[in-house]
């Protein structure tokens, strides 16, 4: 500096130890490394210098500004909802959020014609390591901070009745995948360091054609129900023009389901927002925020839910009919059930073939170690010829009376054998679930099946 002072100082027509430009620097300020100055404050070449943290002075300040406003909210709007969100978050038990044709809404990749099987597979993490002391629920409850988990599937161990320490998650959207590897993989949870990667088949997916990522785009999750697009465009302004601030909405609960998107005007404001902002407190919440993995038309999102938004749907009422109806229709169905029993019972009783049903919830829950897993078991009451895992259609569903839409058949080598494991596998507990076996027609067996692919055969 041209007059005494500490480190940084500078007297009036000085030149600034922080920049080596000439100009004046308030004396007393230190350099700008250290302590540096707000925005407006020290010379030119200062002002608009960048900070360690890869942020302007400007947008430091933004930044400072949006905490004081989060913090602000804290003492006011969240003090009134958080006890509500702790009692309802207690109440559903970490219930995922309601899926359906609707919570297709607000996803850019599949609004944007992505193959929707490709978008499952680069939404899908492997997760290694697990406790044995994990259920599902404990991993939807923390791998729901990067996003809705659609499903949660953990390999099972037939025989010692408990998961193989593996498994996958699978989120809304691409993002979140990407979210939840980069921060969970190498996590200590349960005792186990969790190991966290990519399918085996995600290569694949990844070099199929999908809509480019815009560079202006950012994927927020994490967001507390309090906070609307508004307050979330308010929180993100600091960084640059906010093109657009949408939530996905979630159209039975008439809420959003805590992530969306902020899309920026110029691309390095974007850049700064996802590493400013991921990891910042919001609502007793911390944002989980990155840069966009696929593009796609972002949507109306919450105006999809319209002006009702807030006012949830009044329940349904149940409809009783007579008990005129109830009983005739107990005698139909009494009648036609015993009928086909007796016509199908001399066919079934030669069959080899065995239906399990109840196995799983949904063709969600469907991995690659399902059908083994059933063929180790079933390999006690004899040879086994092959393991069919099959979605069922709606047609099949009422056409065989089937109980859900996952039917594992298991064709023995003999009629022996199924019979034998009838016993083994009927009302036996899986995974949480009660199995229920039955005998099933070889020739329907065949005709269902016949296009089916996931087919093991040892």
């Amino acid at each position: 500096p041209a007059g005494g002072g500490g480190e940084g100082q500078a007297d009036a027509a000085g030149t600034c130890s922080a920049c080596a430009v000439t100009g004046t620097w308030p004396a007393g300020r230190r350099r700008m490394e250290l302590n540096p100055p707000a925005a407006g404050q020290g010379c030119e070449g200062c002002v608009g210098a960048v900070l360690a943290n890869g942020l302007t002075a400007e947008q430091q300040a933004g930044v400072d500004r949006a905490r004081a406003y989060a913090q602000e909210l804290q003492q006011t709007v969240f003090r009134e909802v958080l006890e509500a969100e702790r009692a309802r978050r207690e109440e559903e038990g970490g219930r995922t959020a309601s899926q359906g044709p609707a919570a297709a809404a607000g996803v850019p990749g599949l609004a944007g014609g992505m193959d929707a099987r490709n978008h499952s597979l680069m939404s899908r993490v492997y997760v290694g390591s697990i406790s044995f002391e994990l259920t599902e629920e404990h991993l939807q409850r923390v791998f729901g901070e990067f996003g809705t988990v659609r499903s949660v599937s953990l390999g099972r161990d037939a025989g010692a009745g408990r998961h193989k320490g593996f498994g996958f998650v699978e989120y809304d959207v691409p993002e979140a995948a990407s979210l939840a590897m980069e921060v969970l993989n190498g996590t200590m949870l349960g005792g186990r360091q969790l190991r966290i990667g990519r399918p085996n088949n995600y290569t694949a997916a990844a070099t199929q054609d999908f809509p480019p990522p815009p560079p202006e785009r950012i994927y927020v999750a994490n967001v507390n129900e309090a906070i609307g697009e508004d307050v979330l465009r308010e929180i993100f302004a600091p960084f640059g023009d906010v093109r657009a601030c949408v939530l996905a909405p979630d159209h039975v609960l008439r809420r959003h389901r805590g992530w969306g998107f902020v899309e920026f005007a110029d691309p390095a404001a974007a850049e700064q927002a996802a590493l400013a902002m991921n990891g910042f407190q919001l609502g007793n919440l911390v944002l989980r925020v990155r840069r966009c993995v696929v593009g796609g038309p972002l949507g109306d999102g919450m105006a999809a839910l319209g002006a009702d938004s807030l006012v949830p749907p009044p329940p349904p009422q149940a409809v009783q009919p007579p008990q005129e109806v109830i009983d005739v229709a107990a005698t139909i169905n009494q009648s036609i059930g015993a009928g086909t029993a007796s016509a199908s019972a001399p066919a079934l009783a030669g069959s080899a073939v065995v239906l399990l049903e109840n196995v799983v919830g949904s063709r969600a829950d469907v991995d690659d170690e399902l059908a083994a897993d059933m063929a180790g078991e079933g390999a006690k009451c004899g040879p086994i010829s092959r393991v069919v895992v099959h979605i069922a259609t709606p047609a099949e569903l009422a056409a065989d009376r089937l109980a859900g839409e996952v039917c594992i058949f298991v064709q023995f080598a003999e009629p022996a054998a199924a019979a034998s494991a009838l016993e083994l596998f009927d009302g036996r507990w899986f995974g949480g679930r009660r199995v229920a076996a039955r005998l099933f027609d070889a020739d329907r067996f065949r005709v269902v099946t016949s296009a089916d692919t996931m087919v093991y055969m040892p």
